[in-house]
């Protein structure tokens, strides 16, 4: 009898699914709260039947399974809705996406794992400042309410500047921000201790910063609920030196169209204010005069060449199947010329201050643990000292300086230069981008891009950008191998 009961349990499953279905927008939500329903019933008809109490105990508890299942199968759906209506009444922009975790098996469907929620700062903060404007502080609160309730989720919050000012303070703004927020939801009722926020500064942009129309979009709040800790740090680590962010570069200096593409599907935006900061303005590597040495590195003019190295980098997934297809022809479009360094900060708990830890290693990547890379150029020796390359994220260890010999070739064997730079990395499924930024504005060498195979120890593609004196930028390709 037990038996004929189970499989009743589980045709009460899938019938309650079913019976939903005209609720869910896509097939993939449908299949999940099929799955779940089916696998709740399994797990409460397994505790009906263990109670020894007969078919009907085994039968309800089908039906409380398959109703739990469902429930966490359209949750998401739910605040996502709720998001969406009180953006609507507060004439915000707001985009969503769905995070999905791979399936176990070919046959079996995605499963939600939370979602994203981008919030353009429509004069939410005031310029420059991290403390919410009246308007910005009704809006915070009137979309707190879509989190709120008795929950064991993950809730993430991420603030977002555009590039004016310098990379620390733009993340240190970003932070206060993020905190800010964080703090308005946990006033509405969210325990602090499911609340993080991060400060991500100018380093993740969706918009051309170039463009005084455009920049506006890089201005935002983001919002990430997830099914666990665990989710969350898979997501925080996602998103750290992804590639998909090269789309767009953090100079605020136009640069012509030869160096930095227009994404297809660019619409106008109307002006919007900049992020006026005390700090000095980061305006990217401006067309100057220079009167430090010069070297003929053998290349080309930048305005007459078509920058494409990089776009076979394909975003990593990070545990996630949330990558766009559409990125892989178009990632990346910049180069570091078009390009500043950028800074990140960390994950932090609301409630402890302690930092997330998401990254429980400190092993390197293979072949990448401080070792000295090098290549002559023109018959000048180019040096990397030292690379340094972590296995998680492909994050940056150690900040490289940069060695210049001239006329290496005829047997020069003393330095011109010995410049600190500053690293920036972005890691795909096979690959890692090596950006480098020398700190020195009159060194012979404005930024190198270099393409390193996590396979094995070998540089595949390169380029070097230097100036000139008349002030156009020159690139040269620099492929340098472990010495």
């Amino acid at each position: 009898m037990r038996s004929t009961a189970l499989a009743l349990a589980v045709a009460v499953g899938v019938s309650g699914c079913a019976s939903i279905e005209e609720f869910s927008h896509t097939h993939s939500r449908t299949a999940n709260c099929l799955l779940g329903g089916t696998v709740g019933a399994l797990a409460g008809a397994a505790a009906g039947a263990l109670s020894n109490k007969g078919n009907g105990a085994v039968i309800g508890g089908a039906v409380i399974g398959a109703a739990a299942g469902c429930g966490a199968a359209l949750a998401y759906k739910d605040r996502i809705d709720r998001l969406r209506s009180l953006a609507q009444e507060e004439h915000l922009q707001l985009d969503v996406e769905t995070l999905n975790t791979p399936a176990a098996t070919a046959s079996a469907a995605p499963q939600e794992a939370g979602f994203v929620a981008q919030v353009q700062d429509e004069g939410m903060f005031a310029v420059g400042s991290a403390q919410l404007s009246p308007d910005g502080e009704r809006q915070v609160r009137k979309l707190a309410s879509a989190f709120g309730g008795q929950r064991d989720t993950a809730i993430l919050v991420v603030g977002h500047t555009d590039a004016t000012g310098s990379a620390s303070f733009n993340q240190q703004l970003s932070e206060r921000r993020a905190r800010a927020v964080a703090s308005i939801l946990a006033e509405q009722g969210i325990a602090r201790q499911r609340m993080y926020f991060q400060g991500a500064g100018a380093s993740r942009p969706v918009a051309d910063n170039s463009d005084p129309l455009q920049r506006g979009k890089n201005r935002r709040v983001e919002f990430v609920e997830v099914n666990d800790t665990a989710t969350l740090v898979k997501r925080v680590n996602a998103e750290q030196n992804n590639p998909k962010y090269l789309a767009h570069g953090t100079a605020t200096v136009a640069k012509s169209p030869a160096r930095q593409a227009k994404p297809a599907g660019s619409l106008p935006a109307r002006p919007s204010a900049t992020e006026k900061t005390a700090a000095p303005a980061a305006s990217g590597p401006a067309l100057v005069v220079r009167s430090g040495t010069l070297i003929d590195f053998g290349g080309e003019a930048v305005s007459s060449s078509q920058w494409t190295l990089g776009q076979t980098i394909t975003p990593k997934s990070g545990g996630f199947t949330l990558v766009s297809p559409a990125y892989a022809s178009t990632i990346p479009v910049s180069s570091c010329e078009a390009d500043q360094p950028r800074e990140s900060g960390k994950v932090f708990n609301l409630a402890s201050g302690q930092a997330l830890d998401s990254h429980p290693t400190a092993d390197y990547l293979p072949g990448y643990n401080n070792r000295v890379w090098a290549q002559t150029v023109n018959g000048h020796l180019v040096t990397i000292s030292p690379v340094s390359i972590l296995r998680m994220d492909a994050a940056v260890d150690r900040q490289p300086f940069i060695q210049v010999v001239t006329d290496y070739a005829k047997g020069n064997r003393k330095a011109l230069i010995k410049a600190d730079a500053v690293a920036n990395t972005y890691e795909g499924e096979d690959r890692v981008l090596y950006r480098v930024f020398l700190k020195d504005p009159q060194a012979p060498v404005s930024c190198m891009d270099v393409v390193f195979s996590k396979g094995s120890a070998k540089a595949t593609d390169g380029a070097l950008f230097y100036p000139r004196r008349d002030g156009e930028t020159f690139t040269a390709r620099f492929v340098p191998v472990r010495t």
